[in-house]
């Protein structure tokens, strides 16, 4: 009875001991050096020609810090009414410290501060733009197309 009482010990003692795992840390997948955007949001829905700005707030990732310009008459950040396609350029300050190599993240507000109705016949037409950053090493993000917006004439 001794032996059985030692074995079954010794088994339990080994399974014990066999389901027992060392914590592996959870590492998360590194952040691409390609910069990526994504719109948070857009307000107001309805603006009036002329008159009204436009509001969007994006989110953005970069894997090594290299967003945003540190002359203010360089562009990074571009806006293109999908109707049209003009294209509206904003200036980006540095997100992280020049020369630096770091994994930066945040969010970026821009203003738009009018639009137009493009057709002249036309009382109420919708929008969509088409939101993308560039990196100081030349590298697009992915290109973000906004909700419909809703513009009226102003006459």
């Amino acid at each position: 009875m001794k032996v059985l009482n030692y074995i079954t010990i010794v088994v339990l003692t080994g399974l014990l001991l066999q389901s027992c795992k060392e914590d592996v840390p959870v590492i998360n997948d590194p952040i691409s050096d390609i910069p990526a955007i994504e719109i948070i949001s857009i307000s107001p829905d309805v603006v009036t020609e002329y008159q009204d700005s436009i509001v969007f707030t994006i989110s953005y990732q970069d894997g090594n810090g290299d967003l945003g310009q540190p002359n203010p008459d360089s562009t990074s950040l571009f806006l293109v009414d999908t109707r049209i396609f003009t294209v509206e350029d904003f200036y980006v300050p540095l997100l992280a410290p020049e020369g630096s190599e770091i994994a930066i993240q945040g969010e970026l507000v821009i203003t738009l501060d009018r639009t137009i109705v493009v057709d002249p016949d036309a009382d109420i037409e919708t929008v969509q733009f088409q939101i993308f950053i560039r990196d100081r090493a030349g590298n697009y993000s992915n290109i973000a197309l906004t909700k419909e917006i809703t513009v009226l004439s102003d006459d």
